[in-house]
């Protein structure tokens, strides 16, 4: 058995298991009946022999003991009272010679009431009863024996018949066996090509082996399911791959230029009658540190994109209105050396979210404003119910490439000659992306760039008191936190865009508005860009 598949062995044992079933409900049947057959053809003789015995009466004719009796049709004879066979006038129904034994004599002298016991007389099998004689009080006995033929030849039919049942349940049994083998077969081959495919993806690690998939019911469901894993499974060996191809052409460009100007700084060391001039040393040393810090920061954004897995940050409630002000105030320390203002219009917009990645995308889309404005101009930011928008007065976009932007180490025609590793906005994507949301590029009013950023809301939380007022159908003007804010003072030579809900990011606060001073209604609450 050791030889046979699995299934082969299952279906021999449940073979084995049924017939080893059929066979012993056919033989507890068996004998059943025969202990039922046998009892009621012994009550039936025994209550035969006793009203054979009370009919019997006696009479003097001249040959001992006359007797008379009825023997329902059965072999019989009488004994005397010492238990002896009589041969008298009733011996014509007597043409067996039946044994007589001690427990037989018994009865004929009262001693015992009845012997009940099965005798075989010329290879004839019968049950014989020996029943005491009620009249002549002085003794004797009846017995009458009869033929068990009737009974084994009922017994032999039954067991002709449960044998021709076991067998063909047997038969059955094993004919459906192999019937659902080959039905199992046909219904688990989607589950051999699936192991198939898997087999062939672990010896050649091609991941383009996919499930053949026909039908629509739950094995179909099941290959699908694996399909779809082997093709997120290729997608992200195909970006891995695609990720060191890129980086190795990346990393070549700045590594070569650093050699170059390391070399150039050795050997005006080693030989001091061609040493460089302090200014050319003093500018040579500053690409050296500057191309140092361009390569560091191209390390540490391709590990973040190497990093192809799920995020460990726990998803928690946020307001994209602190995310935005964090992110403003460290890019902000950035930007003052080329005197770009950064303002902010952020009210309050909750999402579900990681704090940290969501952080890493806004700095980075105020990074890339920050790269592309002249200076002293102004890059604008503003949070609206899951949205952010951070506008430039750069050069822009070109509408052919706007859709490629977020490609890794994609870099524009416009920042072609500037530093940048074209990963920034790569970390945004993935970052949006991992969220459920959208980043697009799009223009902005001063003609330079617009990148628009979206989120899923957060879905309310009845037991969070934060969105009691959103469950409740809006907000309540009696909330400090939540309520109207008043704008700064707007500058509009300065600042087109307005900056309601938020602290203003240069000068002094605004003031409030005295007690039952007018309040802007929505339209003015919240400005568009």
């Amino acid at each position: 058995m050791g030889r046979l598949t699995l299934r082969a062995r299952l279906a021999l044992l449940v073979g084995m298991a049924v017939a080893a079933a059929v066979a012993v409900v056919a033989g507890v049947s068996l004998g059943a009946t025969s202990i039922v057959l046998n009892q009621a053809i012994d009550d039936q003789l025994i209550e035969q022999a006793e009203a054979s015995a009370d009919t019997i009466q006696t009479n003097s004719l001249g040959l001992g003991l006359g007797l008379q009796a009825f023997s329902f049709g059965l072999e019989g004879q009488f004994l005397d009272a010492g238990g002896n066979p009589l041969q008298n006038a009733v011996s014509s129904w007597n043409s067996v010679r039946i044994p007589v034994d001690a427990a037989d004599a018994e009865v004929a002298r009262r001693e015992r009431t009845q012997n009940l016991r099965t005798i075989t007389v010329d290879g004839q099998s019968y049950r014989l009863v020996t029943v005491p004689l009620q009249r002549p009080a002085s003794g004797g006995a009846l017995q009458l024996a009869r033929p068990t033929t009737d009974v084994d030849r009922t017994l032999r039919d039954l067991g002709l018949v449960l044998l021709v049942v076991g067998v063909v349940g047997v038969v059955g049994v094993v004919g459906s066996a192999l019937a659902g083998r080959i039905v199992a077969r046909a219904a688990l081959k989607p589950v051999d090509a699936a192991a198939a495919a898997a087999e062939e993806v672990a010896r050649t690690q091609d991941l383009s082996a996919l499930i053949p998939v026909t039908g629509a019911d739950e094995i179909t469901r099941l290959a699908e399911s694996l399909n779809s894993m082997l093709r997120a499974l290729e997608a992200s060996r195909a970006r891995q791959r695609q990720l060191v191809d890129d980086a190795s052409h990346e990393l070549r460009t700045p590594l070569t230029s650093l050699r170059t100007n390391i070399e150039l700084l050795l050997r005006a060391e080693a030989n001091p009658h061609r040493a460089l001039p302090a200014a050319d040393r003093a500018a040579l040393l500053r690409d050296v540190d500057a191309q140092m810090r361009e390569l560091s920061g191209l390390v540490s954004e391709l590990v973040e994109l190497a990093r192809d897995e799920v995020p460990t940050e726990d998803v928690e409630r946020l307001d994209l209105a602190e995310i935005v002000a964090a992110a403003a105030e460290r890019v902000r320390r950035r930007a003052t050396g080329k005197g770009i203002r950064i303002e902010v219009d952020a009210a309050s917009s909750p999402v579900d979210g990681r704090a940290n990645m969501l952080e890493r995308a806004v700095t980075n889309l105020l990074d890339n404003a920050v790269k592309f404005s002249p200076p002293a101009s102004v890059v604008r930011v503003r949070t609206r119910d899951g949205e952010v928008t951070v506008a430039d007065d750069g050069p822009g976009i070109a509408p052919q490439e706007r859709a490629q932007v977020f490609d890794r180490f994609y870099r524009a025609t416009s920042a072609r000659g500037l530093p940048g590793s074209g990963l920034g906005l790569a970390i945004v994507a993935d970052a949006v992306q991992t969220h459920g949301g959208t980043v697009v590029a799009e223009g902005s009013p001063s003609g330079g760039a617009l990148l628009r950023m979206r989120l899923p809301p957060a879905i309310p939380d009845p037991s969070d008191p934060r969105d009691a007022l959103t469950l409740a159908g809006g907000l309540s003007a009696t909330d400090a936190d939540l309520a109207w804010r008043p704008p700064p003072s707007p500058d509009p030579v300065s600042s087109p865009w307005s900056r309601t809900g938020a602290a203003p990011t240069t000068g002094s606060p605004a003031p409030t508005p005295a007690d039952g001073a007018s309040r802007p209604g929505p339209a003015a609450e919240n400005p568009g860009p």
